[in-house]
C-alpha cells in the first residue's frame, strides 16, 4: 500500500470543478490497498457526471505503477502513473482532474438505446 503523508490536506481542494469531500483507505476483494478520493453530488445530482464520484488510486503489483481511475469507469478513465507523478499534492490533483475530465467526457458522450 502506498502511504501518502498528510493526504487529508487534499480535502476541499478542487479537481476539475469538484471539491474532494473525503479521502479514505480501502482494500479491494483481491487485497489491493487503495486511496479513494470522494466527490459529492454536483449541480443537480441526477446520475451520470452529476452523481457522487469516487476516484481510486491503486498500486499495480506487476510493474510498480499506479492506476488512477473513476470507480465503475476504469477502462474509460484509467491513467497509469509512476510514483513521481503522485508524490506531490499538486501533481496528484492534476492527475485526478484528468481522470474526472475523462469521466465527464464519457458521461456526456455515451450512447443510450
Amino acid at each position: 500500500m502506498l502511504t501518502i503523508k498528510n493526504i487529508d490536506k487534499v480535502i476541499n481542494m478542487t479537481c476539475y470543478g469538484r471539491p474532494i469531500y473525503h479521502v479514505r483507505e480501502f482494500t479491494n476483494s483481491v487485497g489491493q490497498g487503495a486511496y479513494v478520493f470522494e466527490f459529492d453530488i454536483h449541480d443537480s445530482g441526477f446520475g451520470g457526471w452529476n452523481a457522487p464520484q469516487e476516484v481510486h488510486l491503486v498500486r499495480n503489483e506487476f510493474d510498480g505503477t499506479y492506476g488512477l481511475f473513476t470507480m465503475g469507469l476504469q477502462v474509460a478513465t484509467e491513467r497509469r502513473l509512476i510514483l513521481a507523478e503522485i508524490q506531490h499534492f499538486t501533481s496528484l490533483l492534476v492527475e485526478i482532474s484528468e481522470v474526472l475530465r475523462k469521466t465527464k467526457y464519457w458521461w456526456e458522450n455515451q450512447k443510450t438505446n
